[in-house]
């Protein structure tokens, strides 16, 4: 009996682990590239804040809504509707981390950073082209999955490859 318990409490010793348990398994980096109407961001903090706070009244000042998601090798073109008049810029913001599958995915939150918006009736359509080899540093050999989620809203889009997807 005693030379079972020593095996388990020696098992149980050897699979504990002294390295950081918030370690993030992706990109150690933080870094931001700035496009024509956006800003892509790797963060896991900023991440895991938007996640924790996801549609969170104080975060979302203007509503907007994804109405399209194209992406053709590695151009990924978003048409989001906004309130007319409202000036500002979207975060496209990304932990760093593939999650395993086929394809492997990444999840991105998009979010408005609006300075301004004049009062007024209608909508107005932005066009945004997110260069994927520049965002991910290097051009991805393969045409994985970017799961796109809106901040201020529970809708998420799944983009699988070279998608169109209108909404």
């Amino acid at each position: 009996m005693n030379t079972v318990l020593r095996f388990f409490l020696l098992a149980f010793l050897c699979s504990c682990s002294v390295g950081d348990p918030d370690a993030n398994p992706g990109l150690a980096n933080f870094y931001q590239v700035q496009g024509v109407g956006y800003r892509f961001t790797v963060d896991s903090g900023k991440y895991q804040r938007l996640d924790f706070n996801r549609k969170d009244p104080s975060l979302c000042q203007v509503s907007f809504e994804i109405k399209s998601i194209k992406r053709t090798g590695n151009e990924l073109t978003l048409e989001i509707e906004r309130p007319k008049g409202c000036i500002g810029t979207y975060d496209l913001v990304w932990d760093g981390t593939w999650q395993e599958s086929s394809p492997r995915r990444m999840q991105v939150y998009l979010s408005g950073k609006f300075t301004s918006c004049s009062a007024g009736t209608g909508m107005e359509l932005d066009v945004i082209k997110v260069d994927l080899a520049k965002a991910l540093i290097e051009a991805p050999k393969d045409l994985f999955t970017i799961y796109l989620r809106e901040h201020c809203s529970f809708r998420d889009f799944n983009c699988v490859g070279n998608c169109d997807l209108r909404i």
